[in-house]
């Protein structure tokens, strides 16, 4: 199988993108967000590993957090702009995953979304990979970590909508009125049209089960997306999580069947 190139490149621009803008955009609230946060900072986990995703509760002064925001930027407009060097990646990874935990309150699955879809984009290639007559190690591991990428965001996609199934306001109608009503979110003008509260919840609970069925297939792939566009960004302008939303889209890219082949027949659509 060979690795599509095309989805590999406008995936590493596409989440390089986003953590770029992403953390741009919060640098006016930058000093409630890292500097003095306003919640404390929680203990990290015990392990090996808390050392690379929690490094400012283990080794990294806090106070270096907003240097590492700064450094994250640079190597987001480094990746975006030009060909991905796997030890930026992992520089990377490990100081977005770090202010990810550090400024706990402000992070939503959107952030974890990237910077779970960052780790393995450390094992991505940062040129198109010559073809090869035989399949070597270095490419089952390129081919491994972008599948990965794949099955992240539908099981993110498949988690979310069956752990809705477990409670009861998604299953009865009501989860998108009582979310409208708080103060934090809204819009609250939603809750006063009770039809249309109870379609966007059905729809809501309907696409994040089905996405991840329906993405295998050429014919429904691109209609899911765009629903999947819709969503994220009507959710993201009117209950003000845009930099979730957009994440997950980023993220799309990874998706694209335009170069992908099985030897040398098409890919199934």
């Amino acid at each position: 199988m060979k690795l599509p190139w095309h989805a590999v490149r406008w995936l590493q621009r596409a989440v390089n993108a986003w953590i770029f803008g992403y953390l741009l955009s919060s640098l006016p609230a930058a000093e409630w967000i890292w500097v003095h946060p306003a919640v404390p900072q929680l203990p990290a986990p015990p392990g090996v590993a808390a050392m690379l995703t929690h490094a400012f509760g283990s080794w990294l002064p806090p106070q270096g957090a907003i240097i590492a925001v700064v450094l994250v930027m640079a190597i987001a407009l480094h990746g975006a702009l030009l060909p991905a060097r796997w030890y930026l990646t992992l520089v990377q990874w490990v100081l977005f995953s770090s202010l990810v935990n550090f400024a706990w309150l402000t992070s939503t699955g959107g952030h974890q979304l990237i910077a779970n879809v960052l780790f393995w984009m450390i094992l991505l290639p940062g040129k198109e990979p010559e073809t090869q007559a035989r399949v070597g190690a270095k490419h089952v591991l390129h081919l491994s970590a972008f599948w990965i990428i794949r099955l992240q965001l539908l099981a993110a996609y498949a988690v979310t909508g069956i752990q809705k199934l477990t409670g009861v306001h998604w299953l009865a109608g009501d989860a998108m009125a009582i979310v409208a009503t708080d103060g934090a979110y809204g819009p609250s003008w939603l809750a006063t049209v009770p039809l249309l509260a109870v379609f966007m919840n059905y729809a809501v609970l309907l696409f994040q089960l089905t996405f991840p069925i329906a993405v295998w297939w050429k014919r429904t792939r691109g209609w899911w997306m765009l629903m999947g566009v819709v969503f994220h960004l009507g959710t993201g302008l009117t209950f003000g999580i845009l930099d979730m939303g957009m994440a997950f889209l980023v993220v799309y890219s990874a998706w694209s069947r335009r170069d992908e082949r099985v030897g040398s027949a098409s890919a199934p659509a």
